[in-house]
């Protein structure tokens, strides 16, 4: 049986998206990490962490 995995990009998977945004709100939430270390530990890059803490900013 052929493998779906080669039909799907991670990097545009809602799913996948949406956890790791997830995944680097709760880090700017509740560690005082970089936004660097972040980055790393969610497999995504700087701009996206910077992204997501600008608009948790202008939510409040």
């Amino acid at each position: 049986m052929e493998s779906i995995a080669k039909y799907l990009n991670e990097e545009n998977d809602y799913f996948v998206v949406k956890a790791k945004r997830k995944i680097v709100e709760n880090l700017l939430r509740e560690t005082d990490m970089t936004f660097d270390k972040i980055a790393k530990i969610a497999g995504v890059t700087l701009d996206f962490v910077v992204d997501i803490k600008q608009k948790l900013a202008t939510a409040k």
